[in-house]
């Protein structure tokens, strides 16, 4: 067979609708070059047998319940044979251009002296019904909103992105590393390379979401996020963290505001949810707190 001009990785922990409205997305894509598309699941049993059935020209692999979404996508990585690789979440599906968009940045930027590293693209709202899916994604992708200046950048979201294959097995850290993006992208910065931001590389965050059930994801990944960092950072920066802890849950909350504010997206949902803003962005810091105390726990294979 021969080797594909780009590989598409995504990790399934979810299932139905999540999974299926993502591979979906891609379906009409698929025929523009020659491809591959590799699902890392962990969900097992009836969603893996269903992505097998409705998604045929897709990969599966299956692997542990429990394996965290840094290491399914880094098996992902592992098998995929294109030299570069698209990342794309599960809970995202692609504008109808998405893989087109990615193969021109590729032939326009993928040659060369320095080949282009990584490439960032947008997340945009999937125009939610709900205010909870909106306090979710002015929280978790407030730096990825549009519009996206085309151009340098120093900043990759793995929900939406791109990455030379060879820098990946280079450069990404060991399995259980914990998520491996901004350590990797500070890594491949340092080392000269260079990352492309890509307006028209697009995918919509999609919803449901359960007030509870975000609340507890949000808490496992800060707690997974800060006792990964906890083994990096001196005691005495814990120690002012843990102390100084109620006092950043305004200044994140107002950080939120300023960078959607600059942004000028959708202000009018945005001020419909500051009230939903405060109990998530106080979890936000109650699990940091929890991880700089004890470390990350089990936190890791329980994010989805």
């Amino acid at each position: 067979m021969p080797i594909p001009k780009l590989s598409v990785v995504i990790a399934s922990c979810v299932g139905a609708p999540f999974i299926n409205r993502c591979l979906e997305s891609l379906a009409g894509q698929r025929h523009q070059a020659e491809m591959e598309f590799i699902v890392v699941d962990r969900a097992g049993d009836e969603i893996a047998a269903g992505i097998e059935r409705d998604f045929p020209w897709a990969r599966l692999v299956r692997r542990p319940a429990g394996e965290s979404v840094p290491d399914l996508r880094r098996r992902g990585i592992e098998l995929a044979q294109a030299d570069y690789i698209a990342i794309i979440e599960e809970h995202c599906v692609a504008r109808e251009d998405w893989i087109a968009t990615i193969l021109r940045c590729i032939e326009t930027e993928g040659h060369g002296e320095r080949p282009v590293a990584a490439i960032r693209g947008v997340v945009a709202d999937a125009n939610y019904d709900r205010l909870m899916d909106w306090a979710v994604y002015f929280t978790e992708y407030n730096s990825y909103m549009p519009p996206l200046e085309r151009g340098a950048t120093d900043d990759v979201c793995a929900a939406n992105c791109v990455y030379r294959r060879d820098l990946l097995m280079r450069y990404l850290p060991e399995t259980g590393s914990g998520y491996w993006e901004a350590v990797l992208n500070q890594t491949l910065l340092a080392a000269g390379e260079r990352f492309l931001a890509e307006p028209d590389l697009v995918v919509y965050h999609t919803g449901p979401f359960g007030f509870g059930y975000y609340l507890w994801q949000r808490f496992l990944f800060s707690r997974a996020f800060a006792g990964v960092r906890r083994t990096s950072v001196s005691v005495v920066f814990r120690l002012v963290y843990l102390l100084a802890a109620p006092l950043l849950i305004p200044l994140l909350w107002a950080r939120t505001a300023l960078r959607v504010y600059r942004k000028r997206h959708r202000m009018d949902k945005f001020i419909q949810v500051l009230p939903h803003l405060v109990p998530v962005t106080a979890t936000y810091v109650a699990g940091e707190w929890v991880g700089f105390l004890a470390g990350p726990g089990d936190s890791l294979s329980k994010i989805e």
